[in-house]
């Protein structure tokens, strides 16, 4: 949970029920450490707000599969607790396989003027790095008009970190909530379940290639990746109610 403010890496994603999930767990043990707040599988929370226009211009491009997306989200491990709390405001763009994502660390009071003005706020942290990823964010308002939060995704997460090499991670989610009225962090961590219980959402995120010893465990047991979206899903599900519901309006 490192304030990492810009890194590249390619990310590969796994659906893996409770079987899976624990023996991958203890077979990855050997190579691998928990983070520091997961000591004994202890799950952290991550709560994030998504940003789109009022049409889902982000989101639709997204599904669409491009060469080229980018997504805006402010992210916490914690709920704020009161202006000075510290959250992340994120980048993330992808071109064909390879992830970039670029951090501004604020105090949560300065998150919410960026988000009311789409100007730079005067930053307790004013680093080079950290103003300038807060220019490019304001710069995406711009870019982007109507921008505003969207969607609640809120998830709890277990990470594993390379003995030998800290750059490779593995992360299991579960229990992803999201939901599309009050999307900010004041309305609590409800919300619709994403995964059918019982289910883990794997990420492995890798710097360059794959470690063998990972590659072969996956392929012997069968493990393969697949396309995921937490907010990618959301959004299916939201498409996918809203066509029930009109055709469920004509037949009536």
């Amino acid at each position: 949970m490192a304030a990492i403010s810009v890194f590249k890496r390619y990310e590969k994603k796994f659906l893996l029920d409770v079987a899976q999930y624990r023996k991958i767990v203890d077979f990855v043990d050997r190579y691998m450490v928990f983070d520091k707040y997961c000591i004994g599988e202890q799950v952290y929370g991550l709560l994030n707000v998504y940003f789109d226009t009022p049409d889902n211009l982000l989101i639709e491009r997204s599904t669409d599969k491009p060469l080229y997306k980018e997504k805006l989200r402010l992210r916490s491990y914690f709920p704020p607790e009161n202006n000075d709390s510290k959250v992340f405001f994120e980048i993330k763009q992808k071109y064909k396989e390879c992830v970039t994502k670029r951090r501004a660390v604020l105090r949560y009071g300065e998150a919410l003027e960026l988000i009311s003005t789409h100007l730079p706020p005067k930053l307790a942290d004013d680093s080079y790095l950290n103003v300038q990823v807060t220019k490019e964010i304001c710069a995406m308002f711009k870019r982007y008009p109507g921008l505003r939060p969207s969607v609640f995704i809120a998830y709890d997460r277990i990470a594993m970190f390379g003995k030998d090499d800290p750059e490779l991670r593995v992360t299991f989610d579960r229990n992803i909530r999201t939901r599309r009225e009050n999307p900010t962090f004041e309305f609590g961590l409800d919300g619709n379940e994403l995964l059918p219980e019982g289910k883990y959402l794997m990420e492995i995120k890798i710097p360059n290639a794959m470690p063998l010893w990972l590659a072969r465990y996956l392929s012997e047991n069968r493990i393969f990746s697949t396309s995921f979206s937490k907010y990618g899903k959301e959004y299916e599900y939201l498409i996918t109610n809203n066509k029930r519901s009109i055709t469920t309006l004509s037949e009536d």
